[in-house]
């Protein structure tokens, strides 16, 4: 017998034991060898996914469910781990701990993701659930409604939401965020390429503008702030329709500028490119970092 059907004579056989009236909580607990290189594929259409690292070359699959039915199947250097629902079907909590640096990929529609030390590349695309990942390398993050926040990025991120907010916190690399109805924040972003739009949320970035960088943030009714750290060295344009400028640094608008709602000057050598822009709201370009010191 294949493992994937004694994995579903095993859960059939709890759901005959069961009676239904009691809707007694299943059970499933396994563990896969996994050799290098071996990707995760997570599909949950309710619930929740959990992912955490060790160093074992195992793929361990616990699951809490009471009316599911629950697919895995290994191929040469792939596990996918797929839910199928029933009519009335309830929520399915997986906890999965894969070998650190493992690639892993979830999608769901009501369904949370919490990543945590993977330290791997990263694919999400969730409904209505909030996407929460702590280490990861290349990651695509794109949720409906729910907010997306990603700590630690180690390499280049994408991340998205239509009505939630999105919250970077360490990258190390470029980040692009969008949003719909929701805030952007970014911090600790050492990345040369970072972009952000939002059309009614606001977007803050705190960190450093790195010279010879590539920097855009785009708002519609909403404010965008800019915390500097360090020295700024750019040619910035700012654009505004009704908003407001604020700037902490000395402004000398660059011959042919436009007066009134558009600005471009330089700051220092000029070797970044910044780029600000907000319909409606207020763009302020700040010196330091919220809370401490201001740099001189």
């Amino acid at each position: 017998m294949s493992r994937t059907a004694t994995l579903h004579a095993v859960a059939a056989l709890a759901l005959a034991v069961s009676a239904p009236a009691l809707r007694a909580q299943n059970t499933l607990d396994t563990t896969l060898a996994a050799r290098a290189g071996t990707r995760l594929s997570v599909n949950n259409m309710t619930g929740e996914v959990a992912v955490r690292a060790w160093d074992r070359p195992q793929i361990r699959i616990v699951a809490e469910y009471e009316r599911a039915r629950i697919e895995v199947d290994e191929s040469p250097g792939h596990v996918s781990v797929r839910t199928t629902h029933r009519r009335s079907s309830s929520d399915v909590e997986f906890t999965i701990t894969v070998p650190n640096g493992t690639a892993v990929e979830v999608a769901g529609v009501a369904t949370d993701v919490d990543l945590d030390g993977i330290c791997g590349e990263v694919s999400v695309n969730t409904v209505s659930g909030d996407v929460n990942a702590r280490c990861v390398t290349d990651a695509t993050v794109q949720s409906v409604s729910g907010n997306v926040t990603v700590t630690d990025a180690r390499a280049a991120v994408e991340l998205g939401s239509t009505s939630g907010d999105v919250v970077v916190r360490g990258a190390r690399n470029d980040v692009s965020a969008h949003s719909v109805s929701g805030d952007i924040s970014l911090s600790d972003v050492n990345g040369t390429i970072v972009t952000a739009e939002t059309v009614t949320g606001d977007i803050l970035y705190a960190g450093r503008i790195q010279d010879g960088g590539r920097y855009q943030f785009e708002a519609h009714s909403g404010d965008v702030t800019i915390r500097v750290a360090g020295n700024l060295n750019a040619a910035i344009s700012v654009g505004t329709f009704s908003g407001d400028f604020e700037s902490d640094f000395p402004i000398e608008l660059a011959p042919g500028s436009r007066l009134g709602r558009e600005w471009d000057f330089r700051l220092g050598n000029g070797s970044a490119r910044l780029r600000l822009r907000s319909f409606s709201g207020t763009i302020g370009l700040r010196r330091g970092l919220a809370g401490s010191p201001r740099e001189e």
